[in-house]
């Protein structure tokens, strides 16, 4: 008997699709089988897609509040706004907007994400009360200011003192260096050293923008991976967003230094932030994962959207229909995010972290030839029926258990007169 059985699911199992029931048992899959599985909880699966589920690696959560209100700006300019705006967020509202990321994001099959943002402890707390899982990190920046600098690092620590491994595990806390321009050389040494010390992995944006690279040249004479390198930052522990402005040489320094690089496609499109060449990191072996970055660039946590637009970017980008293929778009929103950030899950096998996601098929998956391709291509999210995580259902037949979706979308729009005013 199993705390929650999967019975006769098309399963996506070591990349394809088979008929299969899965067993849940605490936070973990316990059995992938043939026959029925008996549970507290069956879900009959029969006329149903099972998937693992989704992680979302590069978001700024709580951005919910700023959506829409920044519109049609390349990054430099997008900045400027966001920053101004963001002085009048306060704790509170961080909470609600993250919570509304979570309604979001639950209803489009993630189960994790990893988040860099402010107020982070909010952040903490929504995670705590949503049962989702995340990755998160306060979002340092020196500019350059040695005294900053010791306060920046020193919040950074406390935080993941107080929260990493918290709700059963279902928090990792690491530290989020901004951006090589945000963060001088000798703070990024020293964030290196503490993340080291406290065993935990780093997430930073790099190489977003033309302009961000000719800025770190300007005031380093080094590119911003090169520079990385040269300080001993990159390595296996090390995740970085975007990674869209590298040369050759870049490439390789990723390959041999273990990095992950996140890929933001619909961000990067609509900040004019340019296309990475994804197609090459993973000829390489560089691992990538997807991430949606934050709404207020995006302007959703919608990941079949951002599935579709990782895959037909990369066509265009080397004019090549295969350049990056369905399977491996769909690894880069599961189980790559997961390796990235050193967690064992986006895979439906035994002893996996049980974050699972059952997927009804919608009008536009018909006729289903392959599931895979159904679901990279076709899907728009409302498919997601159920979301288990940490082996816990937190959403059944697309209804939210564990928070009021009704308070928070409330809650989020009395906010908006904050930044209207």
């Amino acid at each position: 008997m199993h705390s929650i059985a999967i019975n006769n699911g098309l399963c996506y199992i070591n990349g394809e699709f088979v008929r299969a029931s899965i067993g849940v048992d605490g936070s973990r899959i316990t059995r992938i089988s043939k026959i029925e599985l008996k549970g507290d909880v069956v879900f009959d699966a029969s006329d149903m897609i099972v998937i693992p589920a989704f992680f979302n690696a590069h978001t700024h959560a709580a951005m919910t509040l700023l959506r829409g209100i920044a519109e049609d700006m390349e990054l430099n300019s997008w900045l400027r706004n966001v920053w101004r705006l963001e002085r009048k967020i306060e704790p509170e509202d961080v909470y609600w907007g993250t919570m509304l990321a979570i309604i979001e994001m639950m209803k489009s099959g993630i189960a994790c994400f990893s988040d860099l943002y402010i107020h982070m402890d909010e952040v903490a707390r929504a995670v705590g009360e949503s049962g989702m899982r995340a990755v998160l990190c306060y979002g340092m920046a020196d500019r350059g200011d040695e005294e900053r600098g010791r306060r920046e690092i020193e919040i950074g620590k406390r935080f993941i003192e107080r929260w990493n491994g918290s709700f059963d595990g279902r928090i990792s806390a690491i530290f989020g260096p901004h951006a090589p321009y945000t963060c001088t050389p000798e703070f990024l040494r020293t964030v290196k050293r503490k993340a080291v010390e406290m065993g935990v992995k780093i997430h930073i944006h790099v190489s977003e923008t033309k302009w961000e690279v000719e800025e770190v040249e300007r005031k380093y004479g080094s590119s911003p991976i090169r520079l990385l390198s040269d300080i001993g930052f990159l390595d296996g522990d090390v995740v970085i967003a975007h990674g869209v402005w590298l040369d050759d040489h870049e490439l390789g320094i990723l390959k041999e230094s273990g990095a992950s690089v996140v890929y933001n496609p619909v961000s990067n499109l609509k900040l004019v932030s340019g296309i990475p060449r994804v197609g090459e990191m993973i000829e390489l072996g560089i691992n990538v994962a997807l991430g949606t970055d934050g709404t207020a660039s995006n302007n959703s946590y919608n990941f079949f959207e951002e599935m579709k637009f990782a895959s037909l970017l990369q066509k265009i980008r080397y004019n090549r229909a295969d350049s990056v293929k369905a399977s491996q778009i769909l690894d880069m929103a599961t189980c790559n995010g997961y390796k990235a950030y050193g967690l064992n899950g986006g895979l439906l096998e035994e002893g996996s972290l049980a974050d699972i996601a059952i997927l009804s098929k919608s009008p536009q998956f018909y006729p289903v030839y392959n599931p895979l391709y159904s679901i990279v291509y076709s899907a728009n999210g409302e498919e997601v029926q159920q979301l288990i995580v940490n082996g816990e259902i937190v959403m059944e037949d697309r209804v939210i258990l564990t928070l009021d979706e009704e308070k928070v979308v409330r809650k989020v729009e009395k906010l908006k007169e904050k930044f209207t005013s």
